[in-house]
C-alpha cells in the first residue's frame, strides 16, 4: 500500500533534450528542473551540449548525441547509426543513476528512449513542441510507441496530434507554459542598447528572438523589412539568435541590400533586455506549437505580430497585437505600419501584453505543479 509518505517522497527525474543551445526549448526545460530541484527531487539532464548548458554549468548534465539522431544528423543511415550509439549510452546512464520518470523533449529523444527502457518499466513522457506538418504522422508513431503520456503547451497541437499523428486522447495533456517574468533591469542600460540597435536614424525597433533556422521563417523577415522600409525608413528589425543560418542570413540581407533595415545579432543570453528596449516583437515562423518568445514578450509589455502557426492564436489577439498568415509578406508589413503609426494603439496593447502575462497559465509556479503532478501520477502508477 502507498502511504502519504510514499506520496510525496522526492522523486528521481531525467529529462532529455536534443540539444541544450539558445532557444525555447532549453530554457523551458532548464527553467523546470530548476524549480523541481527547489521543491526536493533530483534531477538529471541528458543531451547534446550547449550554449545554455553542459556538465561546466551543471554537474549532473550527461551528454548524449542525439542531434546525430535527429535531422542534423544527416542521411538516414547516418541516423541509425547514431539512434544505434544512443541507446546503450542512455541505458548505461539509466542504470548508473536510476529514476521514476524520464521527460523527453521532442522526437529524437523520445526514440531514443522508447528503445533504451524496453523491460525497464519506467514511465516516460514526451513534449510535443512543434514540428512541420508533414512530421506530426511519424511523431504520433514514435510516441505511441513508448510513452505513456505526450504533453503539448497548444490545444491545436492535441488535436493534431490525435487526428494526424494518431495518438490517443487519453494519452494527451495540454500544460501551457510556465515563463519567469522579466528580471529587473537598469533602464539606463536598456536604453543604450535601444540606441545601439536603432542608429543614428532610427525610431522604432521591431525584434524577433528566433533561432537562425528555416523554421523560424527569418528569410520572410528580410521580405518584410524591405516592404516597410518602403514605407518608412526609420523603423529597425533586429533579429537575436544563433544558429545554422546566421550566415547565410546575414549575406542575403546584404545582398538584398536590406542591411540597413535588419540586424542579425548572434546569440543572447538577456532577452528580456533586448525586449524592453522594443517597440514590437515579430515571429515569421512556418511552424510552432506555443512560443515562449511570444510570452517573453507579454512579460516584457511589448506588442506581439506573429504567424497564424501551432497555437500562436491561443496567445495573440487584437487586443495584444496580430496574427498574419504564414509567409504573408505584405499582411505581416501592414501591421506593422499600422502599429508603427499609432503610438496609442500601440501603448494599449503593451498594457495589455502585460496584463495577460500574468495570468496562471504563464506562470512558472502554477504549470511546474502540473508537470510535477503528472511525474508523481506515472511513478505511483509503475509503484503499484
Amino acid at each position: 500500500m502507498t502511504g502519504p509518505a510514499q506520496t510525496d517522497r522526492p522523486m528521481r527525474i531525467l529529462q532529455i533534450g536534443t540539444q541544450f543551445g539558445v532557444g525555447g526549448i532549453a530554457r523551458h526545460v532548464i527553467d523546470l528542473t530548476h524549480w523541481l530541484r527547489g521543491a526536493g527531487h533530483t534531477v538529471h539532464f541528458a543531451g547534446e551540449p550547449g550554449a545554455l548548458l553542459d556538465a561546466s554549468k551543471d554537474d549532473q548534465f550527461h551528454a548524449l548525441p542525439l542531434a546525430g539522431v535527429s535531422a542534423l544528423g544527416g542521411s538516414v543511415p547516418a541516423r541509425i547509426r547514431n539512434l544505434l550509439r544512443c541507446v546503450p549510452r542512455l541505458r548505461r546512464l539509466i542504470r548508473a543513476h536510476p529514476v521514476d520518470v524520464i521527460h523527453c523533449h521532442e522526437s529524437a529523444p523520445a526514440l531514443v528512449t522508447s528503445l533504451a527502457v524496453i523491460g525497464t518499466g519506467i514511465p516516460v513522457v514526451v513534449t510535443y513542441h512543434g514540428s512541420e506538418p508533414e512530421r506530426i504522422r511519424s511523431f504520433g508513431r514514435i510516441c505511441r510507441l513508448g510513452a505513456e503520456v505526450v504533453v503539448t503547451p497548444s490545444h491545436l497541437c492535441a488535436g493534431q496530434l490525435h487526428e494526424i499523428g494518431r495518438i490517443p486522447a487519453d494519452r494527451l495533456r495540454v500544460v501551457g507554459l510556465g515563463v519567469k517574468p522579466a528580471p529587473e533591469t537598469d533602464a539606463e542600460e536598456v536604453a543604450a542598447l535601444r540606441r545601439d540597435l536603432l542608429g543614428a536614424d532610427g525610431e522604432l525597433l521591431v525584434l524577433s528572438l528566433s533561432r537562425a533556422s528555416y523554421q523560424k521563417g527569418l528569410d520572410i523577415l528580410i521580405e518584410v523589412a524591405m516592404e516597410v522600409a518602403r514605407h518608412r525608413g526609420d523603423i529597425r528589425f533586429v533579429v537575436a539568435g544563433a544558429g545554422p543560418l546566421l550566415e547565410n542570413l546575414r549575406a542575403a540581407a546584404r545582398a538584398k541590400g536590406a542591411e540597413r533595415h535588419v540586424r542579425f545579432i548572434g546569440a543572447t543570453h538577456r532577452p528580456y533586455l533586448h525586449l524592453l528596449a522594443s517597440d514590437i516583437y515579430l515571429l515569421t515562423s512556418r511552424w510552432e506549437a506555443l512560443p515562449i518568445s511570444i510570452v517573453e514578450a507579454f512579460r516584457a509589455g511589448v506588442p506581439v505580430i506573429a504567424s497564424d502557426t501551432g497555437g500562436v492564436r491561443e496567445l495573440v489577439d487584437t487586443d495584444v497585437g496580430a496574427v498574419v498568415p504564414v509567409g504573408d509578406v505584405a499582411a505581416c508589413a501592414s501591421e506593422i505600419l499600422r502599429l508603427a503609426g499609432d503610438p496609442g494603439l500601440r501603448a494599449a496593447m503593451a498594457a495589455a501584453a502585460f496584463e495577460r502575462s500574468r495570468e496562471d497559465r504563464f506562470t512558472p509556479d502554477f504549470i511546474h505543479r502540473q508537470f510535477e503532478k503528472l511525474y508523481r501520477d506515472l511513478a505511483a502508477k509503475r509503484t503499484g
